[in-house]
């Protein structure tokens, strides 16, 4: 195929596929696009912490979630092209209650979608298996945690039903505690 230059923007309703091509059996892999979006258009939303939170469609929360009581955010209704963005705004060394995204009724992560999360004080990944919809954060009673002031995770739906996640973590050097997991 011959490379394509464009001199507007390129824009898709549903996302953009990568594709790989394996040299020796020739089989191609595809997968989403999902970086980290642009945040243009969006509305900030400050958001106290609270037992049960909702994020809406084309929101960037800004939550204050300190790991001292546990938090259930609810989000929108995987729809293609919605787009929730969850910030944290403080540190999260305030306790060891659990943070729990929900997917909506019967919406799902992508399978094989993967989060950074912290074990035995060095970098692992979870990876989400098929059905499940929910992502749990797990704080430790510490300021180690890798999910903290600034930490982002990006939730993105390019198929409905299907939620596709990016997350940039603020964790610095000694971020080396912290649990993320996919569950149903």
């Amino acid at each position: 195929m011959a490379n394509t230059t464009f001199s507007g923007p390129v824009r898709s309703l549903h996302g953009f596929e990568m594709a790989t091509k394996n040299a020796t059996t020739g089989a191609v892999t595809t997968r989403m696009s999902s970086g980290m979006p642009d945040l243009t258009g969006l509305v900030l939303a400050d958001t106290a912490t609270g037992a049960n939170i909702s994020i809406a469609d084309g929101i960037i929360a800004v939550v204050n979630y300190t790991g001292a009581a546990a938090c259930a955010v609810a989000l929108p209704a995987a729809t293609s092209g919605a787009i929730a963005v969850y910030v944290q705004s403080k540190d999260t060394a305030g306790g060891v209650n659990t943070l729990t995204f929900n997917a909506a009724g019967d919406d799902v992560w992508a399978t094989g979608s993967l989060i950074e999360s912290r074990a035995a004080a060095e970098v692992t990944y979870d990876t989400s298996a098929a059905g499940e919809t929910s992502l749990v954060f797990t704080p430790v009673d510490a300021a180690t945690n890798l999910f903290t002031t600034g930490s982002m995770i990006a939730f993105m739906c390019f198929e409905d039903g299907v939620w596709h996640i990016a997350s940039r973590m603020g964790g610095a050097a000694d971020a080396t505690t912290g649990a993320f997991a996919f569950g149903a």
